[in-house]
């Protein structure tokens, strides 16, 4: 598969087309388009998470890492029976938010591995040398 092109980025080498048999398999019912804007929806998902807050401060998931590094260390490294229960409590909230934005960027995954399933051999060949359909 050809490295990451925008599409909008200006080509420089001949167009290759598809065949038409690998034409014939680009077809709605091989893939649901509404997938790509659910994709986007899970990347917005992720955006509220891991996106700059205002003024420019990291992403509050990277402060709450920091914080429960403080924690772990104030219970493993000093022995501090008193913060036990606050470290796990703050743990157990992290994951559950990792594991919602895993959810979010497997379900990008899904959809680009469903259209890129499709993907046209002929359009892979490098040199140009495919007949037109």
């Amino acid at each position: 598969m050809p490295a990451c092109t925008h599409p909008n980025k200006e080509r420089t080498s001949m167009p290759i087309s598809s065949t038409d048999e690998e034409w014939d398999e680009l077809v709605p019912e091989n893939f649901d388009t509404t997938a790509l804007l659910r994709a986007v929806d899970a990347v917005d998902v992720l955006r509220e998470d891991l996106n700059d807050r205002e003024g420019g401060g990291p992403p509050q998931l990277r402060t709450d890492l920091l914080l429960l590094h403080q924690l772990a260390m104030a219970v493993f490294n000093d022995g501090s029976r008193s913060q036990v229960a606050g470290l796990f409590e703050f743990a157990v909230d992290l994951e559950d938010q990792v594991l919602g934005l895993m959810t979010s960027l497997e379900q990008v995954q899904e959809t680009l591995s469903k259209l890129t399933a499709l993907y046209p051999e002929s359009l892979s060949y490098e040199d140009g040398d495919v007949s037109e359909s």
